[in-house]
């Protein structure tokens, strides 16, 4: 056997807590070798498996999405159900991924935008609210984009 990690020592190599490592081993996912005193221990292939585990829990993924990838191979009778089943759960979640990403470039020119308009208030005297300055610059914007009717009060004069 290679080297081998204590579970707070795993914990803080991957910046989780030790309830979450414990969490993943009872739901399944993760299964430590156990020392005859039941000191759980970590191979660098656990530590790589759990690294997935929760790369994909933080992108969003369901605890039943990642079960059914880890599950997918050891439920399949051959080879070939293994790698349809394996193909096709990735497949959706490479899609999945690629719906992520395009929102957060959205939501990303969204922010840029909404940082360069808010911009036109530095220098202003006037309370930021839609009575004290009615004539705002920014106000012509908050419909254009959105993030800014989030710091925007769009009270109705």
């Amino acid at each position: 056997m290679g080297k081998t990690y204590k579970i707070g020592e795993v914990a803080s190599f991957l910046t989780t807590s030790i309830r979450t490592i414990r969490y993943y081993e009872e739901e399944g996912l993760l299964e430590p070798i156990r020392t005859s005193g039941g000191t759980r221990l970590y191979s660098e292939l656990h530590v790589g498996r759990l690294q997935v585990i929760l790369q994909l829990a933080r992108s969003g993924l369901s605890l039943a999405e990642i079960k059914a990838i880890s599950q997918a191979r050891q439920c399949s009778h051959t080879g070939h159900e293994s790698s349809q089943q394996v193909s096709t759960l990735l497949g959706q979640l490479s899609t999945s991924i690629e719906t992520q990403i395009e929102e957060l470039q959205q939501l990303k020119l969204e922010i840029t935008a909404a940082k360069q308009i808010i911009q036109k208030c530095n220098g202003c005297a006037n309370p930021p609210n839609s009575i004290d300055c009615p004539d705002c610059p920014v106000r012509a914007y908050t419909k254009l984009v959105k993030l800014l009717s989030l710091v925007w009060d769009e009270i109705e004069l």
